[in-house]
């Protein structure tokens, strides 16, 4: 229930949806929302078998069957994995296991491309060391070193050496390459060597979309994502809502060629060098910011509900641009570094952050999370600087 999460009961509550929210954190960001009813799991990241065993506990206690919204890779994988047994309780439109494995691994994404002709960065999955050492002198640097699995690189050993939220490493030479890998492949030896696709971070668009129960798209939406945290490599902490039939059309053939239901979001780079938009991730599930597509018309997490339900569905493939999604507390951050880098000034951020937008935490008819989490905030900020310490 971060703001991924806040953004999904927003926009199921504002339709008049029941949404119950479950995080292992009472004070998660949105468990407080006037949208949404908080319910306390266990933590699926450290105990699997006890969070399933409560989500099938709780859908038996429902009066009927409700609809579940994946927010996160591991949960994505067991619902994917259980969907036999949780289907006794819950509604769940989403790809077979197999094709979930496949887009949620880089290399089995890598295999995908290769196969629907997608286009996509080259990419090397080297076995070992010696792998890597073979395929060094003939990559085109700089090149970055990815997890096969997106939440590998969540493991506190990993987190201790490359920060929190890091999601790839650039190497600039095959000496960096060698020596990046050997120190993360002691924690996490599946590892994905890849092209970086050259251009900025304003280069990088996200397609979101919702494929119904019969294969047609029942919803999409598109943006950019104009700034990242942190820069180069991160997510987006502010994005603007765009339409681009190349885009459309690159990322439906991908999705009818493997066959995919449900809720998801592609990843993209405009490549500047061919103007070819190339493949960077998939995720089986509502995203980040993917709220924004109900302030422009395509609301596809209410979109997603009508249709598990099995209730008539008007496909919203028609969208309007302008508005933007801004989580401000990380895009100061975002700002500040783009600043250093002397790729952005304060007129031009101050500029961007006008017109219409959707704020991750704040909105006027909902606002106890951003309240809630003021305080925080203003304490990682002020606290370090008056020599203030949490207890």
């Amino acid at each position: 229930m971060t703001y991924l999460g806040l953004g999904l009961v927003r926009a199921l509550g504002r339709e008049g949806v029941r949404v119950f929210a479950l995080d292992p954190s009472r004070r998660a960001l949105g468990m407080n929302s006037r949208y949404c009813e908080p319910v306390i799991t266990p933590d699926i990241k450290a105990d699997e078998a006890g969070y399933l065993e409560f989500l099938l506990e709780f859908g038996r206690s429902l009066p009927t069957k409700a609809v579940l919204y994946p927010t996160g890779d591991p949960t994505v994988v067991l619902f994917s994995r259980e969907r036999e047994a949780l289907s006794r309780y819950y509604h769940y439109v989403a790809p077979d296991h197999a094709t979930v494995l496949s887009l949620l691994t880089k290399d089995g994404l890598a295999a995908a491309a290769a196969e629907h002709d997608i286009p996509a960065p080259r990419t090397v999955i080297p076995a070992d060391r010696a792998a890597v050492e073979a395929a060094a002198d003939g990559l085109p640097y700089p090149v970055i070193l990815k997890p096969g699995e997106s939440h590998a690189w969540k493991k506190k050993a990993i987190v201790e050496m490359l920060g929190m939220g890091t999601k790839v490493v650039p190497c600039r030479t095959r000496d960096e390459l060698l020596a990046n890998y050997d120190r993360i492949a002691a924690h996490d030896p599946r590892l994905i060597v890849q092209e970086e696709i050259p251009g900025g971070d304003e280069c990088l668009v996200y397609f979101c979309f919702y494929i119904g129960r019969d294969g047609e798209p029942l919803g999409i939406f598109a943006g950019r994502k104009t700034r990242v945290l942190p820069p180069g490599y991160g997510s987006a902490s502010f994005a603007e809502s765009i339409y681009d039939p190349d885009l459309n059309k690159t990322a439906l053939r991908l999705l009818q060629a493997v066959d995919y239901r449900g809720l998801g979001g592609i990843e993209f780079k405009r490549d500047p060098r061919d103007g070819r938009y190339k493949l960077i991730e998939v995720n089986v599930r509502f995203g980040l910011w993917d709220c924004l597509g109900a302030r422009c018309g395509v609301n596809l997490a209410h979109i997603a509900w009508r249709d598990a339900l099995g209730l008539p569905v008007e496909p919203a493939l028609h969208y309007r641009t302008g508005p933007k999604w801004v989580s401000f507390q990380r895009d100061l951050s975002a700002f500040k570094l783009y600043r250093q880098q002397g790729k952005l000034t304060t007129r031009q951020w101050l500029r961007t952050l006008a017109g219409e937008k959707v704020w991750a935490a704040f909105a006027w008819d909902d606002p106890a999370p951003f309240l809630s989490s003021l305080p925080g905030y203003v304490w990682e900020r002020l606290g370090p600087r008056l020599g203030l310490k949490r207890h």
